[in-house]
């Protein structure tokens, strides 16, 4: 592999000349650069990233991590790339599929300084192992959760499933079914003590939540289908935890014959595209918004200039499914 010390022989030019041209630093003449720029061609001469990087102290790239790559997540990362892009930032993207080694194989990056910062927004492994890796750069996430290490720039989804809820008792739906993420989120948590306060103010025998948890997945919504189509009396509403979910209930219920929305109303969560096309009721949050708060944060650490994150707040969009 070629070296500046091979360029600058082979062009009869010092090393300094040859980095000045590398690096576009500096005065260089004409001639002398048009030498440089051939000998670079005949020698396949490539720069060592990790070294100019090393001595840059910075790779401007930061990395994005997620269990999944579903449609919540792009939404968000597709706003993150567009404000880092525009910060002059590249981005790396990792997904782990709940594989916690790979995990720690992209903060282990931050640690050796390929990353400039992370994030972060599905995790793997616990809090208190990735917390440590803040200390060599800065981390962003998604996750509602407190932590002097890690900011979030997480919204309480305990106000969005109020919301959802409230509308749908004032439309006159009161045997209301909520579909929940994964267990361990937060928000999860958040969602289903907001459907538990919402029964006990209203009076209302709630649905057990530990049978809806989980629904991740077509097959899950079409076990719980199934289910809903064996009552003698089920539900007349259902929310959901994400858009994708809310559109496999929909198309699912109406394969099976359910009426949209007069038998069953059903109200999504993120105001993604696929609502829009279904013309499915949805709770929004600015969630493109949310990615980009996530950059801002990081180039904030950076000590980089950027705009004050933007507050984010919920709204109901009321189309045909309710």
């Amino acid at each position: 592999m070629s070296t500046i010390q091979d360029i600058a022989q082979h062009a009869g030019v010092s090393s300094a000349t040859v980095s000045r041209v590398i690096n576009n630093s500096g005065y260089v003449g004409e001639e002398t650069r048009a030498k440089v720029e051939a000998a670079i061609d005949e020698l396949n001469y490539s720069p060592n990233k990790n070294a100019q990087h090393l001595r840059r102290g910075s790779t401007m790239n930061f990395g994005i991590i997620s269990t999944q790559f579903n449609d919540t997540a792009v939404a968000r990362i597709n706003s993150f790339i567009s404000r880092a892009y525009s910060a002059g930032y590249t981005t790396t993207m990792f997904v782990t599929n709940n594989d916690k080694k790979r995990e720690i194989e992209a903060f282990e990056m931050l640690k050796s300084k390929q990353l400039d910062g992370i994030f972060l927004i599905y995790r793997a492994n616990e809090w208190s192992l990735l917390e440590k890796y803040a200390a060599f750069g800065p981390i962003v996430t998604l996750h509602n959760v407190y932590s002097e290490q890690i900011p979030s720039v997480f919204i309480d989804h305990y106000e969005g499933q109020k919301l959802a809820l409230e509308f749908l008792w004032k439309s006159g739906r009161k045997k209301i079914l909520n579909l929940y993420g994964t267990a361990s989120g937060l928000n999860t948590q958040r969602r289903i003590q907001a459907y538990s306060d919402f029964c006990a103010d209203k009076n209302l025998v709630p649905y057990s939540s530990e049978p809806f948890i989980h629904t991740v997945s077509r097959e899950k919504v079409e076990d719980i289908v199934d289910w809903i189509l064996q009552q003698e009396s089920g539900p007349d509403a259902i929310v959901t935890h994400s858009d994708s979910i809310a559109a496999l209930v929909v198309s699912r219920l109406k394969r099976r014959g359910v009426n949209i929305p007069e038998e069953i109303a059903v109200v999504g969560f993120d105001n993604l595209a696929i609502s829009d096309v279904m013309d499915m009721t949805t709770v929004d949050y600015g969630i493109g918004e949310q990615g980009k708060n996530a950059c801002r944060l990081l180039l904030k650490k950076l000590d980089q200039p950027t705009e004050p994150l933007v507050p984010l707040s919920f709204k109901l969009i009321e189309r045909k499914t309710t």
